[in-house]
């Protein structure tokens, strides 16, 4: 159905679908993160190993990513995400099947295939149906559901342990139960283009603040969460504390996406961008300095947390506004992809710059691509006035 005959309703209705699918990806994917990592370290395999296993869903993105406009528009919306759900659905299954270290790069590789898939559609169907007027608030709501997906994941984990059959069950039962708000909604997805543009370069260049934010949102969001628990031990918490940064960080993000969503919908979402970045200047600057004070460091992590992951949640905002429906769902593959190069290369910097300088390691190489950022989104915003990129 075309999005210009949805009645509000049926906006609202269409919204909800592919939004409340993703709690169920988000939750089942969040739980086999730290799944597969444990059970490889109780194999035990090396630590390097672990980390290449987990690089394979990235590399899978980007490997698809070129292909994903054209094949997403021959299988259709929905058709496109019933296959990425029964894909992955399938191949967590086969992990306590098979349990052979090269079967599960092959498996991890696989699922990051139909995670492409997933997550191109999800994206592109929400912004597409959204309108202008409420975008920021609908991407704030989508933020804010993965957030709570990927937070409910590891205690899932935690309470039922790694063991067997029963956690991969679960992880897959969460993955195939997304389907049902699809089928519900049936009726009300939003066509995708046959012949999508699919020239990637080209939609970068025609809006580089949004496609830089994305970069810079997944070097610093990955970063982070990887390396915030590594940086608290390394500055003498004990492992209770260094993992509790992590958690009131994750809260930011989790409590702060609909609020900065708002605040994109009622004012100029470039500043907001621009806003959330400088946000996180202040906050790796502020880190080391309120690692002493409890409390202060607590309101700021959250806080931080929050505005670090608004720069994915604005961006989308505005790649909603900045591209027509025919060109979104190549536009949303090149920001999918240019987070996921942020995402790979975050982590493996940050790590080595922490190995040169300890803990400051990471405030440098965060600090210098959140300053990096900051100061070309601001000349763009004084060089292209108008230009709602």
């Amino acid at each position: 159905m075309s999005t210009d005959a949805l009645t509000e309703r049926q906006r609202w209705l269409s919204l909800s679908a592919p939004i409340a699918g993703v709690l169920g990806v988000g939750v089942g994917f969040g739980a086999m993160i730290p799944l597969i990592a444990l059970r490889l370290e109780q194999d035990g395999v090396d630590a390097g190993l672990i980390g290449m296993n987990s690089a394979m869903s990235p590399a899978a993105v980007l490997l698809i990513g070129p292909f994903l406009p054209r094949l997403i528009g021959w299988l259709g919306t929905l058709r496109s995400m019933y296959v990425a759900l029964a894909v992955g659905t399938v191949a967590i299954l086969l992990f306590p099947l098979l349990p052979t270290l090269w079967v599960w790069f092959v498996l991890r590789f696989v699922i990051g295939l139909a995670t492409a898939v997933h997550w191109v559609v999800t994206e592109t169907w929400v912004n597409t149906v959204a309108s202008d007027r409420t975008r920021g608030r609908v991407m704030g709501v989508y933020a804010t559901v993965i957030a709570a997906g990927f937070t409910v994941g590891p205690l899932i984990v935690s309470l039922i342990g790694i063991e067997g059959w029963l956690p991969f069950v679960l992880v897959a039962l969460c993955i195939a139960l997304s389907a049902v708000p699809l089928l519900l909604a049936r009726d009300l997805a939003p066509p995708l283009p046959h012949r999508p543009d699919i020239r990637l370069w080209r939609l970068v260049v025609f809006a580089p603040t949004v496609m830089l934010g994305a970069l810079a949102a997944g070097f610093i969001d990955i970063s982070l969460f990887v390396m915030l628990p590594v940086y608290g031990l390394r500055a003498g918490f004990d492992q209770a504390l260094a993992v509790q940064m992590l958690s009131v960080f994750v809260a930011g993000n989790l409590v702060l996406q609909m609020p900065l969503g708002w605040l994109a919908d009622h004012t100029n979402p470039r500043t907001v961008l621009i806003g959330c970045t400088a946000a996180g200047v202040i906050g790796i600057l502020l880190l080391p300095v309120l690692l002493p004070h409890g409390p202060l460091l607590w309101i700021m992590m959250f806080l931080w947390g929050g505005t670090t992951f608004g720069l994915y949640t604005v961006g989308l905002t505005l790649l909603g506004r900045r591209f027509p429906a025919a060109q979104l769902a190549g536009a949303n593959t090149a920001f999918v992809m240019i987070y996921e190069i942020g995402s790979i290369s975050g982590p493996v910097i940050s790590g080595f710059a922490m190995d040169i300088w300890g803990g400051n390691g990471l405030v440098v190489t965060v600090g210098t691509v959140a300053a990096a950022f900051l100061l070309f989104s601001l000349l763009r915003a004084r060089l292209a006035g108008r230009d709602p990129e």
